[in-house]
């Protein structure tokens, strides 16, 4: 049986390995030069570890991802990082149940409260109840209304811009249940654990057609589909796609990579909870990924989600720099702009979708209508939010689908 992958991310590259495992004969239809999907990597002179788009980790009960590497002869490694948020002009750490109940900028009673509620999220199996509601009714009432508005609200407005209210809850709990401390990424990245999966399809009689878009798609008047002018049993669609799925809300990821002198931050990660920044976080790679893997200079991204239409992607690479610049020293008061010795600038739609009330009850399935068509994207990651173990989790399901088909 032939089968048709369109998207070489860790979607497509997942299902394929499944595939190829059974016998299957498999080919992915990939428009970029390189495998990886939102992970996609890139590699600057003086570098020997690529360096992703968009900043990317995993978590330690990732399971599927961390099984998944470990096959194709990638293990994961781990550390455990800081997580800071910047508030009133400081940075102070709210990671751990210990560095919350020390905040205190709310009340002890609200962090207690807080507390709570965030554990309340963390002891509960299966959340996907909490779709009936939305984040901004049921949030305050669980942690608080101070906690809410001085640490939970800033973040969720600054990630979701107008489509806040749509927001449901099982999202959130989703987010609470899956995290940890220990963070892992793969060595020579995310990039190079795809280009390894798209090396274990090949080897096993797979094809990767890297740089080829799908200009042609239609059904057999008997049986399959042709996609590109080649005929297959079944195709596997693993990129955004308005075929056969609910009309959601999509925001677009934005990152500004800047390579700099000298280290900006104390910790890994920054949440800025801050009124009329530009941007809502701060991640300093080389805080988490030793720094001589990039010619010994520290890596910064420069993070937004934002709505179609926002005037910050009209903005060119040189623009965004220059609007970025004033706020890095509010982060650190001894940054320099000579501190910037390069920089890059990434945009990609469909980076974030926004799952409204009751959403499961909308949820697509990956087969679809149309005979020998399956679709798996982030669409269908739900309650989860976009991560590449639900994508490697996602196609797994699509394979196992379209061998018992």
């Amino acid at each position: 049986m032939k089968v048709a992958i369109i998207g070489a991310g860790f979607t497509g590259l997942s299902a394929a390995i499944d595939l190829v495992e059974a016998k299957w004969e498999v080919t992915i239809f990939e428009a970029e030069k390189r495998p990886g999907g939102l992970a996609v990597g890139f590699l600057a002179s003086g570098w020997d570890w690529s360096l992703e788009r968009f900043y990317h980790h995993i978590f330690a009960n990732d399971k599927a991802v961390i099984g998944l590497a470990a096959k194709v002869g990638l293990p994961a490694f781990f550390q455990t990082p800081k997580t800071n948020s910047l508030i009133n002009g400081e940075q102070k750490q709210l990671d751990s149940p210990l560095s919350l109940l020390l905040f205190s900028d709310v009340s002890f009673f609200s962090r207690l409260r807080m507390g709570l509620g965030l554990l309340i999220l963390k002891i509960i199996g299966n959340g996907l109840f909490l779709e009936r509601w939305r984040v901004v009714d049921f949030l305050p009432g669980l942690v608080g209304e101070e906690g809410y508005e001085k640490i939970w609200k800033p973040l969720l407005a600054a990630k979701f811009g107008p489509y806040l209210p749509q927001v449901n809850m099982a999202w959130f709990w989703a987010r609470i249940y899956k995290r940890t401390q220990s963070l892992g990424y793969f060595p020579g990245g995310f990039g190079a654990l795809a280009e390894k999966m798209a090396d274990y399809v090949t080897t096993r009689g797979g094809k990767v057609k890297l740089g080829e878009k799908v200009k042609s798609m239609k059904r057999d008047k008997k049986a399959g589909w042709w996609v590109n002018n080649e005929k297959f049993d079944k195709v596997l669609i693993t990129t955004p796609t308005l075929v056969a799925v609910p009309k959601i809300d999509y925001l677009w990821a934005q990152t500004l990579v800047l390579e700099l002198e000298a280290s900006l931050m104390k910790g890994y990660w920054l949440n800025v909870l801050e009124k009329d920044w530009p941007f809502l976080v701060a991640v300093e790679h080389t805080n988490f990924i030793d720094k001589n893997h990039y010619g010994g200079k520290t890596i910064i991204y420069l993070g937004n989600y934002l709505a179609d239409g926002d005037k910050r992607l009209e903005l060119s690479e040189e623009k965004l720099l220059e609007l970025f610049l004033p706020f890095l020293s509010k982060i650190n008061p001894s940054f320099k702009p000579s501190w910037v010795k390069r920089s890059w600038c990434f945009e990609a739609p469909f980076a974030q979708p926004v799952f409204g009330v009751n959403y499961s009850q909308k949820l697509p399935g990956i087969r679809t209508a149309l005979p020998d068509l399956f679709i798996a994207n982030m669409s269908q990651v739900y309650p989860w939010d976009r991560g590449t173990n639900y994508a490697v989790e996602l196609g797994q399901q699509a394979a196992k689908l379209i061998k018992n088909d």
